[in-house]
């Protein structure tokens, strides 16, 4: 490309390319026409011919300069219609040609506009770049989760690409040419996933929001430099961020904090006392001054509700990061050789009183309230939005069986199942979002105890307070792990959940490749943190959930942690066991929830409980029993037939469900109860759809709803019992039925 401009030269490549293509070549069958090759032969020919005399009137010493001045004149008066050659159908036929012989590398701005897909074909079969398109397409039909139309688009991105960065194999491709794909480029996850499965990226698939969002971590100075931190106050800020990550923390979230409350601080130092030159010679009198800064700026730019003027725990969390600053670099001063002494002033200009009684601690209280606020409305309003996902799901896997093959129908089920998974995920187990987007298959632990018996932990990784723990999977939880392992298996196609590389957002670094248990979710990739926080937006708008005020109710993940302490403390859970549930530092922030439910008003209500149960059984009911009845008892206590479970709870022990044995993880249906259980639950379907029709309030319908799906399971799990287990189970209860009952009233 880089020899003269020559026309003859030119045609005389092209009329050689010419009759090596295969031109008038038909897509179905495979063969090309005699009569239409001669006659594409000569259109191709004259097209091209009036392509040089174009180039002819261009600027450049080379081929590929005219043609980029042709690109930047000719061409736009082209496509505008404005003198183009006589060939009314064929006059950008040159063009193509040129490019797809690559005796030009076109711009990207021409090549997107230019429709190449129907000359790919018509390459000899030894053309390479033919070749690697052949390789490619066959790829792209082993992306079964993609549509056509979607693969199509991949193989047009590729075809683009190679040739707008001249290259001659998929192996020159590159993670940085996927990221400067624009974001209206169809078919570009596509493309990465046919690419990762031919070897080209040694990883596994991305998407594209992920590819272009994974930068990594920057260095203390590039911190400092975007923060826009005065020249005079660099040295020492990137000297104490360099010193606190060896020191105190190498989070990198809490430094880009910590810079970030540095830059304010440091720019109001300049613009306001424009003679302090140095850190050491700010005052207290200077430093103090920045609070009322601070707490306005955070008013002025804040998240949240508009027309809320309060102040905002923002600011005291910039001031504490500053006080620290002078507080550290003050104590490592006194340091031999310390190189914070030229820094550190002579006594610490802002302190922990400095904080004190200036609108924090309302600031606090407005917080809570706002929390309290935000649980009540989620315990009235979460039974609506678990039922509506999982109507929503059970919907579309109905519309689903009906139509199998469709694949609007295989998306909308897809969707619906995530949704439902996701919130009774967060649910059921309590995890923070950065814990549950960390799961994989090996976090779900099998443990047996001395007795022979099996049950299942669930480990969670190191997040906020790097400690890991392992809290019990119940039966709720364990049924959401389960669907969730059944579909992404059902989504690759395997009999194992696969590994795949994730990324840490927070820290801006790669996670461990693992089988990570949320992925699958219509691409092979793991789910965002963003994703799930999408998905809970969505669900929650689609429900129509309201808060006590009559907005709408968005929920937000950390709200299930919320759901899941409060649902805990309403049954009876130590507030220490909670704590370990949840990783929680301290039993202090437990106890946020626990001021929700006053010790008075649960008294008051258990002794209300205790005057109805007098009042109908008797105070004969309450005396004290028999040791024959004590004797009769005791046996019993290893083992409840509640008629139709076998409860594997001892009698003697506090029941937190009342006896209701649907949906207890303790209890077992028995096989022969299944009749009972198909009866319940047409009564239950019955009722239901009478309470639909008659209009009862969307709380109630909650309620008759998810007493029909703890029926369901249990009619599941009673009919899925082995013929063996199922013989154990109604010999134990006939055991347990052998005694005579206790005598107690």
């Amino acid at each position: 490309m880089s020899a003269r401009y020559n026309r003859r030269d030119l045609l005389t490549k092209l009329n050689a390319a010419i009759d090596a293509m295969r031109l008038g070549f038909n897509v179905t069958s495979g063969v090309a026409g005699k009569d239409r090759l001669a006659h594409d032969k000569r259109k191709t020919i004259r097209s091209c011919e009036e392509f040089a005399t174009a180039l002819d009137a261009c600027s450049g010493r080379t081929l590929q300069e005219r043609w980029t001045a042709f690109e930047s004149t000719v061409w736009k008066k082209w496509t505008a219609g404005e003198e183009r050659p006589c060939q009314p159908y064929h006059w950008a036929w040159g063009p193509r040609v040129t490019v797809m012989t690559r005796l030009v590398v076109p711009s990207w701005e021409w090549i997107k506009d230019v429709y190449l897909m129907n000359w790919i074909v018509t390459l000899p079969e030894t053309d390479s770049l033919f070749r690697q398109h052949e390789r490619l397409v066959q790829a792209l039909n082993k992306v079964s989760w993609a549509s056509e139309h979607s693969r199509h688009k991949a193989a047009r991105s590729s075809l683009r690409l190679m040739l707008a960065r001249g290259y001659q194999d998929l192996s020159e491709l590159t993670d940085g040419d996927l990221e400067r794909l624009p974001s209206d480029e169809r078919g570009t996850d596509v493309l990465d996933a046919a690419l990762c499965s031919l070897g080209v990226f040694d990883r596994t698939p991305q998407r594209g929001s992920s590819r272009k969002n994974r930068r990594g971590q920057k260095s203390v100075n590039e911190l400092v430099e975007i923060a826009d931190i005065p020249e005079r106050f660099r040295e020492v800020t990137a000297l104490y961020l360099r010193t606190y990550e060896t020191r105190i923390s190498d989070v990198y979230s809490t430094r880009r904090s910590k810079v970030i409350a540095l830059a304010h601080f440091w720019r109001f130092i300049v613009e306001r006392y424009p003679a302090v030159r140095v850190s050491a010679e700010v005052s207290p009198a200077e430093a103090r001054s920045f609070i009322p800064f601070a707490i306005e700026r955070a008013r002025e730019v804040r998240r949240g509700r508009a027309g809320d003027d309060a102040t905002r725990i923002t600011a005291h969390s910039r001031l504490v990061d500053v006080r620290t600053f002078f507080s550290d670099i003050c104590t490592w001063a006194t340091e031999p050789d310390s190189p914070f002494a030229v820094f550190a002033p002579r006594a610490v200009p802002l302190t922990r009183h400095d904080l004190v009684n200036i609108g924090f601690e309302k600031a606090r209280k407005q917080q809570t309230a706002r929390t309290t606020a935000t649980v009540l409305d989620l315990e009235r309003e979460m039974p609506n939005l678990r039922s509506h996902a999982s109507r929503t799901w059970r919907e579309s896997q109905t519309a689903l069986k009906s139509a199998p093959s469709d694949s609007s129908a295989k998306a909308v089920e897809a969707v619906a199942f995530w949704d439902w998974a996701l919130l009774e995920l967060l649910l059921q187990s309590g995890l923070r979002i950065e814990e549950a987007s960390e799961l994989t298959t090996l976090d779900i632990l099998k443990r047996r105890l001395p007795d022979g018996s099996l049950y299942y932990m669930l480990h969670i990784k190191p997040s906020k307070f790097d400690r890991a723990r392992v809290i019990p999977i119940g039966d709720g939880l364990g049924r959401v792990l389960a669907e969730i392992l059944q579909h992404v298996k059902s989504f690759y196609g395997t009999t194992e959940v696969p590994f795949c590389n994730h990324w840490d957002h927070n820290e801006r670094r790669p996670r461990p490749t693992g089988p990570y248990l949320l992925q699958g979710a219509k691409h092979p990739s793991p789910i965002g943190i963003q994703t799930i926080r999408g998905r809970l937006k969505a669900i929650s708008v689609a429900s129509g959930i309201k808060r006590s005020d009559g907005t709408p109710l968005v929920v937000l993940p950390h709200d299930c942690r919320r759901v899941f302490a409060s649902e805990h403390l309403n049954n009876n859970t130590p507030i220490h066991v909670i704590q370990a549930l949840l990783g929680h530092a301290t039993i202090d922030t437990v106890m946020v929830y626990a001021k929700l439910y006053p010790r008075n008003l649960v008294e008051e209500y258990r002794k209300a409980v205790r005057g109805l149960y007098n009042t109908f059984h008797g105070t004969e009911s309450l005396k004290n029993p028999t040791p024959d009845e004590w004797a009769a008892f005791e046996r019993s206590c290893n083992m409840r037939d509640m008629g139709t479970h076998l409860c594997a709870l001892p009698t003697g022990e506090h029941c937190p469900r009342g006896l209701v044995c649907l949906g207890c993880g303790h209890a077992q249906p028995k096989k022969s109860a299944t009749p009972i259980f198909r009866r319940m639950l047409a009564s239950h379907e019955r009722s239901l759809a009478a309470a639909k029709i008659s209009g009862e309030p969307a709380g109630q319908v909650a309620a008759r709803e998810l007493e029909v799906t703890r029926i369901r399971g249990a009619l599941q799990r009673a009919e899925e019992l082995p013929a063996d287990v199922a013989a154990a189970i109604e010999s134990a209860a006939d055991l347990v039925s052998i005694s005579p009952a206790p005598q107690v009233g």
